[in-house]
């Protein structure tokens, strides 16, 4: 596929601790990702850039999680014998979106 300076496609990058979906998943041209990074955007947020919007959606949806999750084990403190064994994404209206053990991976 071929892009100009004003073609659009998605926009995603790795998310600060204050960032929304709409702040890491967003739609650009070359011209306007040029501004972006005139602004601030750097390398080490990991942009990436899709073609389609639920591929940016989807992308977007695993890094805030991962990033979420890493936030909350690391504000806990946990010590060994501590470590999370269960992941569960709930929904809005309270449906198990997805669900992991973890455990057994963590415990070797």
């Amino acid at each position: 596929m071929r892009f100009g300076p004003d073609d659009r496609f998605w926009v995603v990058t790795d998310p600060t601790p204050e960032s929304r979906m709409e702040d890491i998943a967003f739609q650009a041209s070359l011209r306007q990702l040029e501004l972006q990074f005139k602004g601030g955007l750097t390398m080490d947020r990991n942009p990436t850039l899709f073609t389609e919007k639920n591929e940016a959606d989807i992308e977007g949806y695993g890094r805030l999680v991962a990033a979420r999750a890493a936030r909350v084990i690391a504000q806990r403190g946990l010590k060994p014998g501590d470590e999370p064994v269960k992941i569960e994404l709930i929904g809005p209206g309270g449906e198990v979106l997805f669900q992991a053990d973890i455990g057994k991976g963590l415990r070797g």
